[in-house]
């Protein structure tokens, strides 16, 4: 278990945190954490934000759960490699408490123990700690336990030393997985803050990084945004319904290019935009998942096909993480889909291993036709990223680039 010594880590703990006032908004005595940036929530979620609101409200506390319009995904806070979060607050600021709602992270393994391996072994245990620094040079660490595993863990409580976690039951933004709502009392509600530390603790350095909401509860003011109230527009889920492109090349370079993202009717782990990718700005990173069940996503785009004799479809691909164990990289079955009003082909289908290759595709078929595209991947779970008892979702993802139409090939 890491972070034992906490002492030691907060006289090292540098304050230098941004603490811009921006990223908060506020309601009464509630102070909730933005989402409009990356900011604070950089680390991107493991499936589609489908809030429909801006805020959930659990036990009478409200959570900034969604953020900008642009947002494919719900964000987390990054706990991962020994990450310790510092909570913006303003210096010598009083707060009674730290409310967190946390989803559970499948890519996290209990290898250590065979008797709760019978549980799966995506099972696990973690331990999620706030840690209040006062002024005075004194702190205080609260910690409450996590369990989680692939299935609803159903309602139930565990609270000790002012610590308190919840299951919520079903997570509104993944399929099958669970919800919590965790809290933290400060002891010493009266005594100037300097920090609040977020931290995580769990064998082999595995993040419990599903922590997608903060709010603190202060009567100190605090300059922030007043609270607003949003609804939001269901996302598009299918290209059908959408205006054609005319295009004939999507980079990836600031977003999915509106590419429209989908999932398979039992996993909710759709596509998103990675920022860097093994030396490219920018590509569609596109799950997939064939333990427990054939799970996949995908992402689609309506497109006019240029008119010419000969036309191929071109894209880099790239899997997404290399094997210690077997000396290569992970694997993936990826599929192009093209479909129209009468018909539906796979036009590619391969499992690859490796770095950035180019991968083509004739369609000169569908030349001057209005079609809907689609990457659609299944993963395929040969390669593994460490010694599972199962055929887990080990990296299955598919990672593309430069996607584009390429006439006279």
């Amino acid at each position: 278990m890491k972070k034992i010594l906490f002492a030691a880590l907060i006289l090292l703990f540098s304050a230098s945190a941004a603490r811009a006032e921006s990223r908060w908004e506020k309601k009464g005595d509630l102070y909730f954490l933005s989402k409009d940036t990356r900011d604070s929530f950089s680390a991107a979620g493991a499936g589609a934000n489908k809030f429909d609101s801006k805020y959930l409200s659990y036990d009478g506390i409200d959570f900034l759960a969604r953020g900008a319009d642009d947002w494919k995904d719900y964000g987390r806070i990054d706990l991962s490699g020994n990450n310790i979060f510092s909570v913006p607050i303003s210096p010598g600021m009083k707060v009674g408490e730290v409310h967190l709602l946390a989803g559970g992270n499948y890519g996290n393994r209990y290898e250590h123990d065979g008797l709760l391996r019978l549980y799966g072994d995506k099972y696990f245990y973690a331990v999620i700690t706030v840690i209040f620094v006062y002024q005075d040079g004194t702190y205080k660490a609260l910690s409450a336990p996590v369990f989680w595993d692939w299935f609803r863990l159903g309602p139930g409580e565990w609270s000790g030393d002012g610590a308190r976690i919840r299951s919520l039951g079903s997570n509104p933004a993944r399929r099958d997985c669970s919800i919590f709502h965790l809290s933290f009392a400060n002891p010493r509600t009266s005594a100037p803050l300097k920090d609040i530390l977020l931290t995580d603790s769990w064998i082999r350095d595995y993040p419990f990084s599903e922590i997608f909401a903060l709010t603190i509860r202060s009567d100190d003011p605090m300059e922030a945004r007043p609270r607003v109230d949003r609804k939001f527009a269901s996302p598009a889920d299918n290209a059908s319904s959408m205006p054609a492109d005319i295009r004939t090349i999507w980079q990836f370079d600031n977003g999915l290019d509106g590419w429209v993202c989908g999932s398979s009717a039992n996993w909710d782990s759709q596509a998103y935009w990675q920022a860097d990718s093994f030396g490219r700005k920018g590509a569609a990173v596109i799950p997939g998942c064939n333990w427990a069940g054939d799970k996949y996503s995908w992402i689609e785009k309506k497109i006019i096909l240029p008119g010419q004799e000969k036309i191929s479809l071109e894209f880099l691909r790239h899997s997404a993480a290399y094997s210690a164990l077997n000396k290569q990289w992970t694997d993936g079955l990826l599929k192009v889909i093209v479909k129209d009003a009468a018909t539906r082909e796979t036009v590619y289908e391969k499992i690859y291993s490796g770095e950035w290759d180019l991968q083509t595709v004739d369609l000169s078929r569908y030349r001057g036709k209005t079609v809907v595209i689609r990457f659609e991947n299944h993963g395929a779970g040969i390669v593994q990223l460490d010694r599972s008892t199962s055929a887990g979702c080990d990296g299955e993802d598919a990672i593309i680039d430069e996607v584009r139409l390429v006439a006279g090939k």
